[in-house]
Order: C-alpha cells, then structure tokens, then sequence
C-alpha cells in the first residue's frame, strides 16, 4: 500500500509540474520572438553593416541570402538576454501577457531550465519566431545554390493555390518548412554538464544532453524527407503532408474541399520534384574508455545527424555530442513486440571535436599560432619540441626527434601518370623491455589529432584492415573499417608488434606502401584509402636482445616487412653507471615533487598572466625551458606540414654517394654484422627524413643539414647495439679512410683530374662511417709518411702516388 501511495504522490507531483510548465508556455513563446528580434551581441564583435550588433538578425539575413542552412541559437546569449530581462522586464510584453510582474520574472528565471528539459518544444518556438523575422533578400544573395529552381516551383504553388481558391484565402497553407531553406538548432552552454553516456536516464528523454564519446562507424549521407506534397488527378489540388518522425502512412484519398463536396476519392500522385529533403546521417557513439568502470563493457548509441552536421565526423574521432534524447517512433507491429521498451537516439545539434586536425581551425588557433612564431623566434624549436614528447621519459633524444619527423613527415608526391610517392615515414621501435617504446607511442597518440591505437596479440587482419559486416536495421552487407582505415590521415601505433600472428602482419604490407587496403570480400571489391603513418613497437626474438646472435637474428622479422620502415630503431638497455644514476634521479623527481609543481603552475596561469612560452621559471624537469603542451605541438606540426620543402641541386651528389657507400658497405661487410636491409626504400627514407626536418625548421629548400640529420638519425638508430658489441671487427681508421679515397679515385670526374680527390668530399663521405674531421686528417698524414698518398699545398687535395689496382 505504501508502494502504491508514493507512485501516486509522484505522479500527481510531475503532473502538477508539467502543468505549470504549460502555463508558461505563451510567455516563453514572446520571449522567444524578442529575443529573435532584439538580441544585440557583445562589444568587442564585429557590427553587421545593416543590422549592427542585432546578432540573429544578421544570421537570418544570410539565411536568407542563402550562405547558411542553420541557425545557432546559443544559450550563452539566451541566458545573457534572460538575465537583463528578469531586472527590467518589458511593459509592453506585460501588456500583452496580462500576467503580474513577479510572475513574468519567475517565469523568465525558470526559461532556461525548460529549454534544455523540454528542447523540442523550444525548437518550434524559435522556428515560428525566425520565420516572422525572416527578411527579404537583398543584394548579396548567394546566385551559387538551389534557391533559383526552389523559387520558380514556390511561385508555381501559389499560382495553383490562387486559381484553386478563386480569389478566397487558400484552404491548406503552406508549410513553413517548405517556404523556409534553414532549420533552428540550440548551441549547448558553457556552464552544461558534460555527462556520462551511463548517465542517460528515463528523466532525460526529450532534454538537450551534453556527452563525451567515441565515434565507432559512421552511415551514409542520405536524403531524408520532411515535407512531401501530392498532386489530385481529379481536382488538381496539391496536398501537403509533413513527416515528423522515422516513418509516414500516405493518405489515401484527396482531402481537398472540391473533392469532398463532388463526394468523390481523388487519386494522389506523388511528387517527388517538389518535396523537401534534407541530408540525413546516422553514426554510432561509444562512451570513452575512461569512462568504462573495471570489467564493464562500453555502452553505445545511435546519433542522428541532419544538414550541414552531417559528414562532420569520421570514425574515431574523440568528440562531444549535443542533442535530445528521444525514442525512435516505430510502426505498430514492431512497437507491438517491443512491449514498454523504448529505443532511444539523439537527435544531434552541436558536434565539437577534442583535437582539432592539422587542417582543422580551432578557435584559439591564432592565440597559438603566435606562441609557435615566438618560440621559433627564439630559436632551437626543433630540439625543444623534441624534448617535449614524453618530458618525463629521460633520454631517449634520438628516438624523440625521429618521433617529431614522424609526426610531421614529407609531402606526398602524385606524377603525372598517376603514380604516387607516399611521404608517410613509417617507424619500428624494438628493443629490450622497460625501455618506455609503449608510453612513446601513448604520448605519440596523445599529440596527433587523429590516431589509433592497438596492440598484436588483440588485431587481427580483418581488425586492422576491415570486415564486411551486416547492419540489424536495414540488413545491408557493409565494409567496417579497421585499425589502419580509421587512422587514414593520421597515425596507427601498433605495439607488441612482434607478438602478431605472421598472417595478419601480412595484411599491412600493401598499406605501408601502396597507402590503401584492397578488398574482394561478399561480393564487394573496391580500395579503401589507408594514408597513414605506422609506428611500431616489438621485443627482439628472444625477449631481449642477446649480443652473441646477430641484429637479423634478432629482430627476427621478415625483409619484406622491414625495407617498408623508414626507420628502424634498436634501443638496448646497457650498463652505463652515469647514465643508471641520472635515469634513477629523474625517475625518483618525476615521483616526488613534478605533480605539485605542475599544479602550481597551472593555477598560477588560471590566477593570472600565461607564462611565456618556453619560460625557464616553469620547468620542473631540468629541460631548460617549459615543456610544450600537446595543442601547442599540433598548431607546430600544422604550420610545419604547410611547407613543401624541394631538393636542392648541390645536394643530390651528396645523397647518391651516402647511398652508394651504405650499399657497398652491407656487401663488403659480414652477413652476421647486417643490422637491416638497404634497399632503394633506403633512399626514399634519406629523402623524407631530410623534407621532414627541413619542414621542422619551417623552410621551403632541403639544405645540407637537412640531409646531415638525416642520416646521423639513420647511424643513431642502430647505436646502442653497437654499444653493446664491437661495433666493426677488427675495423682500422686507416683502412677505413684508404677504401674511401680508392673508391672517389675511380671515378670518372676523379681521373678527369688527374687523379685528385676533394678533402671536402672524404671527410662527408667518412662522416657517414661515424669517422670524424680530425680521424681522418691523421689517417691521411700516416699514409702520406709511408708514400702512400699526397697533398696539394694547401691540404685541399688528395691524390694516390701510385694508383691503386
């Protein structure tokens, strides 16, 4: 009995809410065309030329003119306008209203709540209220969209109704929705809370809900109607029907004056020219990660996106969704089976985006911009952002910076016959454990604006590439998106590489080149683009890496696979008591006081002025300047990738002899010592490595240096192995110099001239044999005190006595 007592106080108590909530229904309504007419913006806003400050004004006009499809009615503004409102409210409006003044006030405090309770309602409110403010074109109307052909059939309607009515008032108006090109839409608050998809309860449904989610698969752009109109083969009478939900029952007979009073069943004829579509598109959310409780499985919801929302989104994109909770309306027979359960979506209105992509721009994103150009200013900007991927970690500088030429890569190159150069530098991590490869590619993941990650033992082939599945709605056989689609122009950081089965790392050869997945699967074959860039991350074959076994031994992965990696690093954990004793101290700060002083500095920022960027004052970690945030590094790459950076002339002879000499070196050398394979990918990597770093230094010309990082990058990844073993067996400077100048001797331009080879081209040719200025200057003078070789005066010029056999 007590049950039933307190489910009748609870219902009569929404009843007498919903009641009062009705009452001020016709006051809200005014208010709603006040503020269409009157709302004026904030100071420091651009004036409209005609209508000033008279925000939405300004927006129907271009609504009008036909420049936009949307208005976005902010409830920042509304509330601002309610606020002024409840001090002074309206005479004329109390007028009109005949209600008290306290009552019109608690009224205007409680609108906000029923807009964001009661959405739907408030949209209809807002709609009739532009379409009595809509102003007539003017001159600049837009002459580009599909408003000419929609005039001439909206002239031709009411020339029908006029004939029709014989001069009286038309019987069926027409709706608005009709005459109208654009739609009403509420932008959320900034004060809204951001809720939780398990959040969603029965007192939401119909409200504007705020989430945070995933994008998981994303329909296509249909056409959808929401006016469709009818021709009476007898009377000749144009029949309107609007369609406010999923599914519509056609009438069946004219239900037109003229028909009814001939007492006769006009046939309708559909017709198509004249309905109203507009774009329509379904995408599935799923709750963030952070949000799922332990042993929970993520929750998902259908959105449904309509006009200039659709193809906003691409899947997995992190994203915040506004929009009314409300149940799909079914047909009878499905609703029937379905009992008191309800399927519910959100009928989407806003759509903002966590990261911004490259192309993307934010609305701070000159505010940044000009952080970057100060830091570029003060120069040693790429070694600084370098240092700014995962600050905590120590060391590791090499890895950084490659991970930096990663993020920004070259520019992708398309000849005229169609074929295409990929300027992705793809990169494989592998090494001992406990080397931080896995929190590398975190951070890696945390500063692209769009990027995937996933592990070996938990992708498949079809989980990276894509699968054919069947969707329950509408039972079409569709292609999903894998790992590496979904990263299509961004980054795919796959770790525990070597723990993948060799069938499915098959699957990602045709993408690391070709950039695209070719498909032949139930009857679909197509291409799907997988422009993307794949950073890798795998143990050596025996767990860590032993030095008795060679490098190929153990990276243990196929040449195939390895030629497709720009770069290839080795990192080993070695024995280094300077290096343990640094590692430890920068650990044992990053545990101590790195989280408080990070939070002082933050709430000194929020307290006052930012900091400058790069300030001395705030670095924690002993970098030498402030560590960059993450929006910071993605305005740096963005402006970086702007640049298309072109080889220079002088530098091509300097590549081909870089790419001759690591050829013969592998052939001369042993087999066991081969840390990788050089292949002609060997030198489209030294290409994009030098665009990459001339991008870094926002230049328009690959230089010198450009190519010098780039091929000390390529030395530096095999490093610690050769820290960890003799480097070259039984290797001698001497020797090492004597192959280098027998080999320039034999050349063609060489033996033009008499045989002398430029000291300028042995000392870069040694460089790339980790020989310095200095070691080979010793090496020259030896040879020359045993008559060996010679010198020109001026030490310029080196030439053989005897020439060699």
């Amino acid at each position: 009995m007590a049950t039933n007592a307190t489910r009748e106080s609870v219902a009569k108590n929404a009843l007498v809410i919903a009641r009062e909530a009705a009452g001020r229904f016709a006051q809200h309504k005014e208010l709603c065309k006040k503020f269409i007419q009157g709302f004026e913006a904030a100071r420091h806003t651009q004036p409209d030329f005609k209508f000033g400050r008279r925000k939405y004004k300004a927006l129907l006009q271009r609504a009008a003119n036909h420049h936009v499809e949307t208005i976005a009615v902010d409830l920042n503004d509304v509330e601002a306008f309610l606020s002024h409102e409840i001090q002074d409210p309206d005479p004329m409006l109390l007028e009109s209203l005949q209600v008290p003044k306290v009552q019109l006030q608690q009224s205007i405090e409680l609108m906000i709540s029923d807009i964001e309770e009661n959405a739907l309602r408030y949209m209809k409110y807002f709609y009739e209220a532009c379409d009595a403010e809509l102003p007539e074109r003017d001159a600049n109307f837009n002459p580009q969209s599909s408003a000419l052909a929609r005039d001439a059939v909206h002239q031709w309607r009411e020339r029908q109704l006029a004939q029709q009515s014989g001069g009286q008032p038309p019987a069926a108006a027409i709706p608005v929705r009709l005459k109208n090109n654009f739609d009403v839409r509420f932008k959320p608050r900034d004060a809204a809370k951001v809720l939780k998809m398990r959040e969603l309860s029965a007192g939401k449904v119909g409200a504007l809900v705020k989430l945070d989610c995933i994008v998981a698969r994303v329909s296509q752009v249909k056409p959808k109607v929401e006016v469709v109109t009818y021709h009476c083969e007898v009377c000749g009478a144009e029949i309107f029907q609007s369609v406010e939900s999923e599914r519509y029952t056609p009438p069946k007979e004219c239900p037109s004056q003229r028909c009814r009073d001939n007492k006769q069943a006009g046939k309708l004829r559909h017709n198509i020219r004249t309905c109203k579509f507009v774009k329509y598109q379904e995408m599935r959310v799923q709750e963030m990660s952070s949000h799922v409780p332990v042993g929970g499985v993520p929750r998902s919801i259908n959105v449904v996106l309509s006009g200039d929302l659709t193809r906003t989104v691409l899947p997995g994109d992190a994203i915040t969704v506004t929009g009314v909770y409300t149940p799909y309306q079914l047909p009878w027979f499905l609703a029937r089976a379905n009992g008191t359960e309800q399927q519910m979506y959100i009928d989407a209105h806003s759509v903002t985006k966590h990261k911004s992509g490259y192309n993307d721009k934010d609305q701070d994103a000159q505010a940044t911009m000009r952080k970057v150009g100060e830091a570029w200013q003060k120069g040693n900007l790429y070694e600084n952002c370098a240092k700014s991927i995962a600050p905590e970690i120590f060391g590791h500088l090499d890895v950084k910076k490659a991970l930096l030429l990663v993020l920004i890569g070259a520019f992708k190159k398309q000849m005229s016959d169609g074929m295409k150069i990929r300027g992705d530098i793809h990169c494989l991590m592998m090494g001992d454990p406990g080397v931080a490869k896995s929190q590398l590619l975190k951070q890696v993941v945390n500063i692209a604006p769009r990027s995937v990650y996933t592990t070996g033992k938990g992708s498949s082939g079809v989980g990276l590439t894509a699968s054919v599945v069947r969707d329950p709605m509408t039972s079409e056989v569709s292609l999903e998106g894998g790992a590496l689609v979904l990263a299509d122009m961004g980054i795919c950081c796959i770790d525990e590489f070597d723990k993948m089965e060799e069938g499915d790392r098959t699957a990602i050869h045709e993408v690391m080149e070709q950039q695209s997945v070719s498909i032949a699967k139930a009857g679909i074959t197509t291409t799907l683009n997988t422009r993307t860039t794949v950073l890798a991350a795998a143990n050596p074959l025996y767990g860590r890496y032993n030095p008795y076994k060679s490098p190929v031994e153990n990276i243990d992965l196929p040449a195939a696979l390895l030629s497709r990696f720009d770069l290839l690093f080795l990192l080993l954990d070695t024995v280094d008591n300077d290096k343990d004793r640094q590692l430890a101290i920068h650990v044992c700060k990053v545990h101590s006081n790195y989280d408080k002083q990070e939070k002082r500095v933050v709430d000194d920022k929020l307290g006052g002025e930012d900091a400058p960027v790069g300030s001395d004052d705030t670095d924690v970690l002993n970098l030498g300047f402030k560590a960059f945030d993450a929006n910071f590094m993605r305005t740096y790459i963005r402006k970086a990738k702007s640049y298309e950076p072109m080889i220079d002339d002088q530098l091509q002879k300097s590549i081909v002899d870089a790419y001759v000499s690591m050829r013969d070196d592998e052939k001369r050398g042993d087999i066991d010592s081969r840390k990788s394979y050089t292949t002609p990918r060997t030198l489209l990597a030294i290409l994009r490595l030098s665009q990459a770093h001339a991008r870094a230094r926002f230049s328009e010309k690959v230089e010198q240096q450009d190519f010098d990082e780039a091929m000390r990058l390529l030395k530096a990844s095999k490093e610690s192995v050769e820290l960890s073993a003799p480097a070259k067996r039984g290797a001698n400077p001497l020797d090492l110099v004597y192959d280098i100048i027998s080999d320039l001797s034999r050349r063609d331009s060489v033996q033009a001239a008499d045989g002398w080879v430029d000291m300028a081209h042995i000392v870069s040719m040694a460089g790339h044999k980790a020989l310095s200025r200095e070691m080979v200057i010793e090496a020259i003078e030896n040879w020359e005190s045993l008559s060996v070789l010679c010198q020109n005066p001026e030490r310029t010029l080196v030439k053989f006595i005897v020439p060699p056999a």
